[in-house]
């Protein structure tokens, strides 16, 4: 009913509507959560004592050879193959077409995920999400 009221979800949406019900309802469970009006099992109730675990840290020695893999991996690799791969991954982009194929095209010739993102995103563009007070 409140949706129609505004005239729609579209326009419910333009005015931030459902995010902020979304918001207002996830804050008001947290809180009962927190009271424990609402009981989850091992998080506020029943939880079982905490045990140290070990976290993985990656020594900077292992990023540094990642890097050097991806950049002796570009000087070998098809240069104009990879530029095709990508203008044909952005042409795809741009219309209709299944872009799984060209996905797979660009990762044969070894394009990076990184440059497969950047030709997605000349296209699509990157979502940014307006915040809602």
């Amino acid at each position: 009913r409140r949706i129609d009221e505004m005239g729609g979800m579209v326009a419910a949406v333009e005015r931030g509507f459902p995010q902020r019900e979304i918001q207002e309802s996830a804050f008001r469970f947290q809180q009962a959560v927190e009271r424990k009006e609402k009981i989850i099992v091992g998080v506020n109730e029943y939880a079982m004592e905490e045990k140290p675990f070990p976290i993985l840290y990656i020594d900077d020695q292992v990023a540094g050879g990642q890097v050097e893999r991806v950049r002796t991996l570009r000087q070998r690799r098809d240069h104009a193959r990879v530029t095709r791969a990508l203008a044909d991954l952005k042409a795809a982009a741009r219309g209709t077409d299944n872009l799984m194929p060209p996905i797979l095209e660009a990762s044969r010739a070894y394009a990076t995920v990184g440059e497969m993102c950047d030709a997605l995103r000349d296209v699509f563009g990157e979502y940014q999400e307006q915040p809602i007070f």
